[in-house]
């Protein structure tokens, strides 16, 4: 039976790809200090020898795959982009403290044969890339062969348009793997809401006046386009005359910094609702734009009383665009806050992704 240590553990995204997978595994330790994330842990996969906070560990207990995925603050484009290097002091650097566990198994001789690391994409762009590398290049002088790759979410069974970078390890020079090759997505958004949530999902008048402004940009007011229903109502609906400008039509126009300035969002698409004329990818159709820590910045065009309508993705519903099933949902959704959960998913990664890549390492 694979030994399993997850570092940066969360909710237990990995282990959970592990069972889907179909790999026969016991999770010998974790180490996570976020106290809801290791009570979710708990409530998803059982009790767990939690190690708590990495810079205190000073050994680990012999394993056969780590999985090291480190906070993602300060290389995200959505964060400060402090970076990673080892005097950074920052939240990311936290993988050099793998690098002190790894030099500690070393000494032992209990070095892990597989390791698993996940980060966002821009660890492998050019501001990040020679940090990568380094670490790269001292896994192999550990004895290890390096593969990686970007995965998007939405070539593997889900569609949330979540692209990030997979490190795949074996200690074995002669070592082969291929990530999994892509799925057709055979699932739309709509597949993954619940028919009926609560009024709080809904956009507020004050953001839906966001989409109202009647500043011109380019010959194109957004204002005359889309209008609130009336001033209690939270959903909208469009006015004018021409094709996507009716209130009978099925869909609405967001602006994005495109040369046409906006896109059509149907029922079912999700939509960025933040500073939109400036983004470009503001409509992602049948599909949802990378979920984060917070789901402020998006939204997906739902119908309500018969009319098209703009809310807020629900906890479960963000559970199910990571990858999680109802039954296992079901085990926490009443335990968190709302913020609490929206915290988990964005931090957590996909599970359809992860059981192809465990699929794929340990059928060779």
């Amino acid at each position: 039976m694979l030994k399993v240590i997850e570092l940066f553990a969360g909710v237990g995204a990995q282990t959970q790809g592990l069972k889907e997978a179909g790999i026969k595994h016991a999770v010998v330790a974790i180490s996570e200090i976020d106290k809801y994330a290791s009570r979710a842990y708990e409530l998803l996969h059982g009790k767990v020898n939690n190690l708590g906070d990495i810079t205190k560990i000073k050994k680990l207990p012999q394993a056969d795959l780590w999985t090291y995925s480190f906070p993602c603050t300060d290389i995200s484009l959505a964060g400060k982009q402090r970076g990673f290097s080892k005097d950074s002091n920052t939240q990311s650097s936290l993988l050099w403290e793998v690098e002190r566990l790894l030099d500690v198994a070393s000494e032992h001789h209990e070095l892990p044969k597989y390791l698993l690391m996940e980060n966002v994409k821009a660890l492998v762009n050019k501001k990040f890339k020679s940090e990568f590398e380094l670490w790269c290049l001292y896994l192999e002088e550990l004895g290890y062969k390096n593969f990686y790759q970007v995965l998007n979410a939405k070539n593997y069974g889900v569609p949330q348009n979540r692209e990030r970078v997979f490190l795949i390890s074996i200690k074995d020079k002669d070592a082969k793997y291929q990530f999994p090759e892509k799925q057709p997505l055979n699932t739309k958004l709509l597949d993954y809401l619940e028919p009926v949530v609560d009024e709080k999902y809904f956009l507020s008048i004050k953001r839906i006046e966001n989409f109202s402004s009647l500043e011109n940009r380019n010959g194109w007011i957004r204002g005359e386009r889309f209008k609130p229903h009336n001033e209690k109502s939270p959903y909208a609906y469009t006015i004018c005359t021409t094709s996507g400008n009716r209130a009978t039509d099925n869909f609405i126009i967001v602006p994005e910094n495109t040369k046409a300035g906006y896109r059509l969002a149907e029922v079912g698409d999700g939509i960025y609702t933040n500073r939109t004329s400036k983004k470009r990818g503001v409509v992602q159709k049948s599909a949802i734009p990378t979920l984060k820590t917070s789901v402020a910045d998006l939204a997906v065009v739902v119908e309500k009383d018969d009319l098209i309508s703009i809310r807020r993705l629900t906890p479960r519903e963000c559970f199910r665009l990571m990858g999680w099933q109802d039954d296992k949902i079901d085990l926490i959704i009443n335990d968190f806050s709302d913020t609490q959960m929206y915290k988990m998913t964005g931090n957590s990664i996909v599970v359809h992704v992860l059981a192809g890549i465990f699929k794929a390492l340990f059928e060779i």
